[in-house]
């Protein structure tokens, strides 16, 4: 999968989800629109969920999400998101910024080198935009990457903030 329209837009979503917190303070980061709205943190992990669940996905061991149990409820068949919670304490704007850093470096040094057999490897369950190959849930991941960088880019000027940079920041 080396260069191909899907290693593109993860590079690009890769960059979204560090605009889309660039100067954004951790007190901000738990902040809600009202009782409706996911918190920055609670969006920004579930997002780092995923990026972990598709590295793995991949057949790359790494070391472990460290809120997968905040985010994830091993004991339902997928889609397995645990809904936001005001009570529960997300791992910080800062750290969310750290373990996407480290995870996407992974995850796209694993895009790059991945086989056509890993890729059409069936998981247990059929993903939104259907198939249930790895390749059928990256398709599906990047479309809800982008969903949920959308919501963080609205609470980000909802909270006073610029406007995300949508451009590659490099």
């Amino acid at each position: 999968m080396a260069s191909n329209p899907i290693t593109k837009q993860y590079q690009l979503l890769t960059d979204w989800y560090l605009s889309v917190l660039d100067g954004i303070a951790d007190p901000d980061g738990c902040k809600v629109i009202n009782e409706m709205t996911n918190s920055l943190e609670w969006l920004g992990g579930h997002l780092i969920t995923g990026r972990y669940r598709s590295i793995s996905r991949l057949g790359v061991k790494i070391e472990p999400n460290k809120g997968l149990d905040k985010f994830v409820n091993p004991a339902i068949p997928p889609p397995n998101a645990i809904a936001f919670d005001s009570k529960i304490k997300y791992p910080s704007l800062s750290e969310c910024r750290v373990e996407w850093t480290s995870f996407s470096k992974a995850f796209h040094d694993a895009l790059h080198s991945v086989s056509e057999s890993v890729l059409k490897t069936e998981i247990s369950f059929k993903v939104p935009t259907g198939g249930n190959t790895v390749e059928d849930a990256l398709v599906f991941v990047a479309l809800h990457e982008s969903y949920h960088i959308g919501q963080m880019s609205i609470l980000r000027k909802l909270l006073g903030y610029s406007p995300m940079q949508l451009t590659p920041r490099k």
